[in-house]
Formats: C-alpha cells, structure tokens, sequence
C-alpha cells in the first residue's frame, strides 16, 4: 500500500540531523531501497517519520534528535524487566508525560511489540490488579491508566509503515461483556509488526456480530481477545454454535486471554490457543504465507 503523500514530510537533510549521520548516508540508503521515499515534482526527496523510525530500529542507530521526528526521547537501554516498577509509578500517579516516554522508549530502542506487551505492559498492570483488588488504587486510578498506556500504544501505531496491500488481513476484537481494550490494542501492533493488516472491531461485540463480520470480510486470522467472561463454559458453548462452526471455513481463530482457565483450554472452539503477545507474534509468522485450505 502505498503511503500518503502527506505523510513524506522530511527532508534527507532532516532526517539526518535526526538520527545523527550524514545527508550522504541518509541518501545511500535511499538508493539501496534500505529507507523509502518519494520523489517531488520538484524532483526533491522526502520521507516518512515511521519510515525513518523503521530504520532506525531495524539498524539499531540510536535517535539522535527525537525532537525532529516528534517522538519522545532517546531509546531507553535498560532491559524491560528493570522499568516495570518505574511505569507503575507513572501510571499509578497519572504521570502521562512519564508513562508516554518509557513505553515509546522501549519502542524506539528496538523492543518488539510482543516483547513490550509480554515483558512491561503485563507485569505492570498485573501489578496495578494486585494493588486495585488490595484497596490501595481506585477505580478511577486504574481507568486512567488504562487510558494512558493506550495513548502511547497509539503512538507507536502511527510510527509504523502502512501495512502492504498484499499484507493478509487480521481481525480483533472481544466478546460482548468484555470491554478490555489494551489487549487488542497490543494484539494490533504486534500483528502489524509481523507484516498483517489489521481490522479492529472494537470491544464487547455479540457473537452474531462477530460472525457476521468475519463472514462478510474473510480474514486469514481472527482472534478473540478473552479477559472477562462471566461464565467460561458458557461462552464456549455459545461461541462455537454461533461463531466458530459457521465461520472456521473462512478463517483461522485464535483465542487468548486471561479468562480462560487452563482446565478449559482443550475445549475450546478455535484453530490456535495464545496465552502472551509472543506466542501471537510465533502464530502470526507461521499463518502468513499458509493457505486456509491446509489448515
């Protein structure tokens, strides 16, 4: 798919003042078809900031003017492991600014979305549980910083390249009753990365309408993201009468999440059974290139 003309905003000049090499470099690349740009009527060069982000992380070149291409700051090196406790202070104290600059950071040093979901974003907010069921955050508190950690995702989807048109399609969404929307959001990035279009449909779909959707667009994947069901066994019988029996002919399914108990796991109605981001990302390498007939 090609990128909007809009989006080509910098100049090779900037971008090198950007990412601390010189101009020639920055046109090297572009003559190697290692950096993409386009070509003005005025026959002047120009990129795109994801692009140059790509590069950036791909290369392992350290941004040396962030400033320039408006994202946060310098990569962060520290293994993610070691900033946890730092974004739950952030996300605990409302401090957007400081939550925005260790989740983009960790984008930014090369991190992959997976691993950022898997290694920061779940110990943080298990951590943030932990203290919402202790009585020592609020209701409010935990919200917030729902809301905080899904802006800066958002963020880093606007950095990424558009997706190919050839790219295979993907849809996401959850169940009626689960209105969880980081999950999917993550799920998105982390199937972008690993070069899927992706469709969100939002959260707390009924099943009929999630049947409907996947009937009508025929995604190569469809993943259901799981963490609130009122009742498991319930919803497992519900969704493969509603869902998965009329539509596994079209699609191949994917079920994670945290309300699905292990016990259940053999029951459940879907082609694939994810438990974190890198079990996702694993699942979305092997399903690019296999035809659903062979599934």
């Amino acid at each position: 798919m090609q990128r909007p003309c809009s989006d080509y905003s910098l100049t090779p000049k900037q971008a090198a003042w950007a990412l601390g090499v010189s101009e020639s470099s920055v046109k090297r690349w572009v003559d190697r078809g290692r950096l993409p740009a386009m070509t003005t009527a005025g026959g002047h060069r120009k990129l795109a900031v994801a692009d140059i982000v790509q590069h950036a992380r791909e290369s392992g070149i350290e941004i040396a003017r962030p400033e320039i291409l408006s994202v946060v700051t310098r990569p962060n090196h520290k293994p993610l492991g070691l900033v946890v406790a730092s974004l739950v202070d952030s996300l605990c104290n409302g401090d957007v600014a400081a939550t925005r600059e260790i989740i983009l950071s960790a984008y930014h040093f090369g991190h992959a979305c997976s691993a950022i979901g898997d290694e920061l974003l779940c110990p943080a907010f298990r951590e943030i549980g932990n203290r919402w069921e202790a009585g020592t955050l609020s209701v409010h508190e935990e919200r917030r910083a729902c809301e905080m950690t899904a802006s800066a995702l958002h963020e880093i989807r606007a950095m990424m390249p558009t997706p190919s048109s050839a790219a295979p399609l993907a849809m996401v969404t959850t169940a009626a009753g689960d209105h969880a929307e980081l999950p999917i959001r993550l799920a998105e990035l982390v199937l972008r990365e690993n070069g899927w279009n992706v469709t969100l449909l939002g959260v707390a779909l009924p099943l009929r309408e999630i049947a409907c959707a996947v009937t009508k667009h025929r995604p190569q994947l469809s993943l259901l993201s799981a963490t609130h069901l009122e009742d498991a066994q319930q919803f497992i019988a519900d969704f493969r009468t509603v869902v998965y029996e009329p539509t596994k002919q079209v699609t191949t399914w994917l079920i994670g999440g945290r309300a699905l108990p292990d016990e259940l796991a053999g029951d459940l109605p879907c082609d694939q059974v994810g438990r974190s981001m890198g079990e996702l990302a694993t699942i979305a390498q092997n399903l690019t290139h296999q035809p659903i007939a062979s599934r």
